[in-house]
């Protein structure tokens, strides 16, 4: 077993350096910088209609971010939650499935390379393709940080109303993060699922959303602390130390989301010989 795992992990790094998943994931990155702050803007302002503060929001995000990109975003974050603009969101949202759909043709491109496909969809069905995954994070992320910033309150109010003991919190607590990890695992699958020109069915696709969906938490947060702690962003470039941070997580994050992919290629090739 040890050897065979060992034999798919060495088939996983060539596929990568084969594919070019860097040249790929720095394709998706450009994009992904253009649709950020349209996208910020788009959550930020959906979510300032409820009683989500600035301050819970800041607190999630701090999680995730380095503390040079959380002070770039801060004074976004706090004037949108303050003024709720209706054409703002719906202009963001425009703006974010425009700037990242084209993204996410680098997707689409790294993975047919993953499994060895032409492309054969119309430009408007790929386009189709790429706005519904674009869509389907949007939710994802509303999803992760609603339960982030009011699961504690939901859980006490299911207790109290129905007559639960306070043992019932902690249960709640870990049950929360489960129903995040599921959805941002479904998200990942349908992305994996429909993206490449290929048939594929959710259970071949969820090693690999897996594999993305804890790479994306656990190195976001290394990345994070590495900045916050031992970087020099800003020494080195001065002002613009936190962009340079931005872009380095969203390349990385960019890598993952592609090599998720390569990893339901290099499964679907060795079921395909076992059958």
């Amino acid at each position: 077993l040890a050897k065979d795992i060992g034999h798919r992990i060495k088939e996983v790094a060539f596929r990568f350096m084969e594919d070019d998943v860097f040249a790929l994931a720095s394709q998706l990155a450009y994009s992904l910088i253009f649709s950020f702050f349209p996208f910020l803007i788009f959550i930020i302002s959906f979510i300032g209609y409820s009683d989500i503060s600035s301050s819970d929001l800041l607190t999630v995000l701090s999680y995730m971010l380095p503390k040079d990109v959380l002070e770039l975003i801060k004074n976004t974050v706090v004037r949108i939650t303050t003024v709720k603009n209706t054409k703002l969101v719906y202009l963001s949202l425009i703006f974010t499935v425009w700037a990242s759909s084209g993204g996410f043709h680098a997707v689409i491109k790294g993975l047919n390379k993953a499994y060895n496909r032409e492309e054969h969809r119309s430009i408007f069905k790929i386009y189709a393709v790429s706005i519904l995954c674009v869509l389907g994070i949007t939710v994802m992320m509303i999803i992760t940080i609603f339960f982030l910033v009011f699961g504690q309150t939901i859980g006490s109010l299911i207790a109290l109303n129905l007559g639960f003991s306070t043992e019932f919190n902690f249960i709640w607590d870990i049950l929360r993060y489960v129903i995040i990890f599921v959805s941002i695992v479904f998200i990942f699958s349908a992305v994996y699922v429909y993206t490449p020109s290929v048939r594929l069915v959710w259970k071949e696709v969820i090693p690999g959303a897996i594999f993305s969906t804890i790479s994306i938490v656990v190195v976001s947060m290394i990345f994070a602390f590495y900045v916050n702690n031992f970087s020099s962003y800003s020494m080195l470039y001065g002002s613009i130390g936190a962009v340079i941070a931005l872009l380095t997580w969203l390349f990385i994050i960019s890598v993952i989301i592609i090599l998720g992919g390569e990893v339901n290629a290099v499964l679907f090739r060795h079921e395909k010989k076992a059958n």
